[in-house]
């Protein structure tokens, strides 16, 4: 047991105390030291509006800037939900192309909403009531507006996307992105599901809409959460895509988030100053306990100690902000998931953690008197998994048929077990309770299906070859 308070700090006030309440009132402009402060951020740094607001802007556009990434010619594609982040990130680029000649935003802007409604419980009046006000938002601003369905998501064909201007199409045609969400047993994978989903999207109606980047509203505050809940779900290898500034997973389209610096306290300073109103919607966590998920309860940790401790949420988007991997662009071999596309991290070596979990899952459900070894894999549910002692597939199985090596094949019927292979430990997670086919959707049906199909034709090269 730790003993560190025993050994290091005998009383209470040598531990690490609150941050004090800040106090704006007779306190003066730390930046023009002429106004009177009307913001405090990190508990002693006070700010009038005005010097507040010339800051953020400078934040917003140093953030896209030092990347050089984006082109003056590029046509970007706004993730757009109505909220705080992305309702600033709107704002911040209408303000942006009205600035002076050398100074202007000149890239093309499109606007998408997705719309999660039928997920989230929504009936088909809620969800128009937010489309509607999705629209006034976005024309309020300036912007040309999309929208599209979640359950647009599960197809492989090009996304069918309608204009802001237009009234929504039908909206009952929504059946099977909820049976889906209901075959997920856990809000925790519920949630995993549907940030893959929508981000999916925002990909495919990039494409569809010739734009080459699109850009989201994670914010500081979020992209800390974030951090600590990947980790918690085992995607800890995909954290500098999943947080960093640049998701590069996809070569033709790059994700970036221009807002990643601003932290929640600064957006609401933010929206009231410029008297900005934004659309809030219910979540799949919304009202419930903070155990009803993974995410929820890092919500609730990070934003709770960050009030006591203002350094926390910088203390830990600046840590994974340090973490990086190698160039994906660099080889188009790399086996990539088949729902998050980032990269497999779930090969077996000797000495992966990965064996170690699959193991001693095959050992607990085996019991006290179940056979140990080679003969339980073999017997069992991994009759492909690599041995590693020999480092040889097993490949003189029995119990082939609902496994994707060859001898399975010819009788290969599309389960969570079949496709599993080709995906991430993490989405494995998401789908491990899916055992039927019609819960499984159509894309990444077609995905595996070509993927075996490539395998199949790599083994009969290598066995023409040899």
């Amino acid at each position: 047991m730790c003993s560190v308070n025993d050994a290091e700090f005998e009383t209470d006030d040598e531990l690490m105390q609150p941050d004090e309440v800040p106090q704006t009132e007779g306190a003066i402009c730390k930046k023009c030291n002429e106004n009177n402060a009307e913001v405090v951020l990190r508990v002693k740094d006070t700010y009038c509006s005005t010097c507040f607001l010339a800051a953020s802007t400078h934040k917003f556009r140093a953030t896209i800037g030092k990347s050089k990434l984006v082109r003056p010619t590029d046509s970007i594609l706004i993730g757009h939900s109505g909220k705080a982040g992305s309702t600033v990130l709107l704002h911040l680029i209408k303000a942006g192309m009205s600035e002076a000649v050398h100074k202007r935003l000149m890239y093309k802007t499109t606007v998408l909403y997705v719309d999660d409604g039928a997920v989230l419980g929504q009936t088909v009046d809620q969800r128009k009531s937010t489309i509607s006000a999705i629209r006034e938002q976005v024309h309020g601003l300036g912007f040309t507006g999309y929208a599209v369905s979640l359950n647009e998501s599960l197809h492989s064909s090009e996304p069918k996307i309608y204009p802001l201007d237009e009234e929504a199409e039908d909206l009952k045609g929504d059946s099977d992105v909820v049976d889906l969400f209901n075959a997920v047993s856990s809000y925790t994978s519920k949630e995993e599901l549907l940030h893959k989903l929508r981000q999916k999207l925002l990909i495919s109606v990039a494409r569809s809409l010739g734009c080459c980047k699109v850009f989201t509203a994670d914010g500081a505050t979020d992209l800390a959460i974030t951090i600590l809940s990947n980790i918690a779900l085992g995607r800890g290898a995909q954290l500098p895509l999943d947080v960093g500034f640049v998701d590069s997973r996809e070569l033709d389209i790059k994700i970036l988030r221009p807002m990643r610096d601003f932290t929640r306290k600064e957006l609401i300073y933010y929206l009231n100053f410029h008297k900005l109103e934004t659309i809030q919607t219910p979540g799949l966590t919304t009202k419930k306990e903070p155990y009803t998920s993974i995410q929820k309860l890092t919500e609730k940790f990070v934003t709770e100690l960050n009030t006591e401790f203002s350094g926390t949420v910088s203390a830990i988007f600046r840590t994974g902000e340090k973490l990086s991997i190698g160039n994906l662009e660099a080889s188009n071999l790399i086996e990539t998931c088949a729902l998050c596309r980032a990269q497999l991290d779930t090969v077996f070596t000797n000495t992966s953690s990965l064996q170690a979990t699959e193991f001693s899952k095959l050992i607990s459900a085996e019991g006290p008197k179940g056979n140990i070894g080679k003969a339980a894999f073999e017997l069992k549910k991994f009759p492909c998994v690599i041995d590693a002692a020999e480092n040889v597939p097993l490949r003189d199985s029995k119990n082939c048929d609902n496994c994707s090596c060859s001898k399975g094949k010819e009788k290969f019927e599309m389960s969570a077990k079949n496709f599993e292979k080709y995906l991430c430990y993490g989405c494995r997670l998401i789908f491990k309770d899916l055992d039927k086919q019609h819960s499984i959707p159509d894309f990444l049906q077609n995905s595996v299906r070509q993927r075996i199909s490539l395998d199949d034709m790599r083994e009969e090269i290598a066995d023409f070859l040899l």
